[in-house]
């Protein structure tokens, strides 16, 4: 896969034999029994497990696969195939990719045949439970601020509640690439933050006002649906999935662990931007 590049050297990552791949340096990748590569020099990491927990990546796919998030999956694959020429194979890349189910659902539904679909995430665990399961996609651990990637070689990326780095993302699009990102609308999870903190701070989308200009903004499509939940339990993935959590007190906790009914608004910014080159 010679679009993958040596995270210390940036020479191209060839694949030496089924389990390493190495570069023209002599630094050598194992890849993982489950078909990832960890590409997270330790000096760019900021933690000794940087990125989701075993914990938060298990809630997102058990909520994510009982469908909540469909509506919004339909909404981005229709924005691909209204505005991307889809004539041809293309190479896609899923940043912040967590355990592959937007890769899948979105990317991999969408891109021609022969596309290669890869994801990249700083989370181990979510690395390790995507190439587990989406075998058709190639994963690895790494962070968007140094993706191991050949220049101008990815024709869409894709970034999903996930940190956006422009100076990245523009090194590695090809000339007219696209980029879409997905986040939070005004009142996504509203009723969430109202049972936990009995007030809740509408999301501000800065998006498009902080992209740089070598960046054409295209649109934003803004979709909202309610999401009941009749179980605390898949209440509980949920709240694990957002920022909510790491600031639920005990008395907030074991309030939403009562609840067996609420009606949620889930709210998404959908951005799609095309490379300029300047």
């Amino acid at each position: 896969m010679s679009l993958i590049v040596c995270p210390h050297c940036q020479n191209t990552l060839i694949k030496a034999h089924n389990k390493t791949y190495s570069c023209q340096q002599g630094h050598c990748f194992d890849v993982a029994k489950e078909g990832y590569l960890n590409l997270l020099p330790v000096n760019q990491k900021k933690s000794k497990a940087p990125g989701d927990n075993d914990m938060m990546i298990a809630a997102r796919r058990h909520f994510l696969e009982l469908g909540h998030y469909n509506p919004l999956i339909s909404s981005v694959v229709e924005l691909i195939n209204e505005t991307i020429p889809l004539d041809k194979p293309l190479t896609a890349l899923d940043t912040g990719c967590g355990e592959g189910y937007y890769a899948q659902h979105v990317l991999y539904a969408t891109a021609p045949n022969e596309s290669q679909i890869i994801g990249a995430d700083i989370s181990k665990p979510a690395i390790k439970l995507a190439s587990k399961k989406y075998k058709d996609s190639f994963f690895f651990v790494s962070s968007v601020y140094n993706l191991p990637v050949a220049n101008q070689c990815i024709d869409l990326i894709l970034s999903v509640f996930a940190p956006v780095h422009a100076p990245e993302f523009h090194r590695v699009l090809a000339s007219n690439g696209y980029l879409i990102v997905v986040g939070p609308g005004e009142n996504h999870h509203k009723e969430l933050a109202q049972l936990i903190y009995n007030e809740f701070r509408p999301h501000q989308n800065k998006i498009t006002s902080e992209m740089p200009a070598n960046f054409k903004f295209i649109k934003t499509k803004l979709t909202t649906f309610d999401i009941t939940i009749d179980d605390a339990e898949v209440l509980l993935m949920l709240l694990k999935m957002t920022p909510y959590y790491w600031n639920t007190s005990k008395e907030a906790l074991a309030k939403l662990q009562a609840c067996n009914h609420i009606t949620i608004q889930c709210d998404f910014n959908i951005s799609i931007f095309q490379k300029i080159d300047l």
